[in-house]
């Protein structure tokens, strides 16, 4: 029997052979799209349910609230926001303080125990997940909730969160495309394209446990948003040698982005800042200390090392020590053992203020006007303007 089809021989490369899968799922259309996110949705929903609505997670949401409001953390920390927001009420901190008043007026009726009851818990948790978190807090509450949960409660939430994952696996399969697009833009790169598609996943990912319906766009737009944030990401913690703050190295990209664009040098209100990114050892290749700097001398035999002095500053080094342990000699034994503690005198290692305060049972507080009390006496004692040399030294 003749076979008229030929089937095509399994590739060795496995880039090749993931990307062939890939090409396999075809893209949603609209329609298609939204009934997979309504299950999806309705999945997550129903997992998220069944560790919220315990009295542990509510009362950390509340903490979480509460830590917002006092200006401890920020409200994009907890709640994502719109990929296009139309107005400041359709933001992050709108939403944080509408559940903020939410939780207020649910405390007011019943201070003790606000969040006891199925119908309270219930009523609370849709305005959560209505208003949605961002994956890392709902992951806190989870684990609070795990802590107390007993044997039964912890098999349910398995179980949503089997179903959950069940879910979501063929929109993330249906999405992978926009994953291999995203990645070829930063190729060729410092990371191959591969790896590229690994963090794009993930960014995938994560956009299934944050998406809202409240958004009003469709998920490949949201999603779009996530694997480019994950790739970015990824090239700057991973493509260099030494990691440079992210800020920096997206004024590096953005700089060079310019100078693609130009085709030479960066216009004059560019140049003091492209001077400013590039004079320092950001842009110099990295140097390893047995590299040769001729044919008898390696780079390491000629950085001066600054932890060492030198031979002359050495004895003027232990004089300045002993001046400064005769000078700490005239304080209250109180204020020379914080100045001791706080600064690392005579061997000891640094201390905070609060670790001061807690060695003396007293506040970090006062551990810091009772080193202000030290350096004024110290300033106005005889030495002051012996000590005040040595500062500037």
């Amino acid at each position: 029997m003749k076979v008229n089809q030929k089937t095509l021989p399994l590739p060795a490369d496995p880039l090749e052979l993931y990307m062939r899968e890939a090409r396999s799922h075809r893209l949603l259309t609209p329609p298609e799209e939204k009934t997979l996110l309504a299950k999806l949705v309705a999945a997550r929903d129903n997992w998220l349910a069944s560790f919220l609505e315990a009295e542990p997670a509510l009362r950390a949401i509340w903490d979480d609230l509460e830590a917002w409001k006092r200006g401890e953390m920020s409200a994009l920390s907890l709640i994502p926001g719109p990929p296009k927001p139309s107005d400041e009420s359709s933001g992050p901190t709108f939403f944080a303080g509408r559940l903020h008043r939410i939780f207020v007026r649910q405390i007011a009726r019943n201070p003790k125990r606000p969040f006891r009851g199925k119908k309270v818990a219930r009523r609370l948790v849709r305005c959560v997940m209505f208003v949605g978190f961002r994956p890392a807090p709902f992951e806190r509450y989870r684990l609070t909730t795990l802590e107390t949960a007993n044997s039964r409660t912890k098999a349910k939430i398995r179980r949503a969160r089997r179903k959950f994952l069940d879910t979501r696996t063929p929109l993330i399969e249906k999405n992978l495309r926009l994953v291999m697009k995203l990645a070829h833009n930063f190729v060729p790169g410092p990371l191959p394209y591969a790896e590229l598609i690994q963090e794009g996943n993930l960014g995938l990912i994560r956009s299934t446990e944050s998406f809202s319906p409240r958004f009003g766009v469709r998920f490949s737009t949201y999603a779009y948003l996530w694997i480019r944030q994950s790739i970015l990401r990824a090239l700057e913690n991973k493509s260099r040698t030494i990691r440079l703050p992210v800020s920096l190295t997206q004024a590096l990209r953005k700089l060079e982005k310019e100078k693609a664009a130009a085709g030479n040098e960066p216009g004059t209100k560019r140049r003091a800042a492209a001077g400013a990114l590039t004079n320092p050892s950001v842009g110099r290749p990295i140097l390893s200390l047995d590299h040769s700097v001729d044919d008898e001398t390696e780079l390491s035999q000629v950085i001066a090392d600054r932890k060492s002095p030198s031979p002359e500053r050495a004895p003027q080094g232990r004089d300045s020590d002993s001046f400064v342990r005769l000078s700490l000699s005239s304080l209250p034994d109180r204020q020379r053992l914080i100045l001791r503690l706080r600064f690392g005198i005579d061997g000891a290692r640094t201390h905070t203020l609060t670790e001061i305060g807690n060695l003396l049972g007293i506040s970090a507080e006062r551990i810091r006007q009772l080193q202000k009390q030290a350096f004024e006496n110290l300033r106005d004692g005889p030495d002051g303007s012996r000590l005040h040399e040595l500062s500037l030294d």
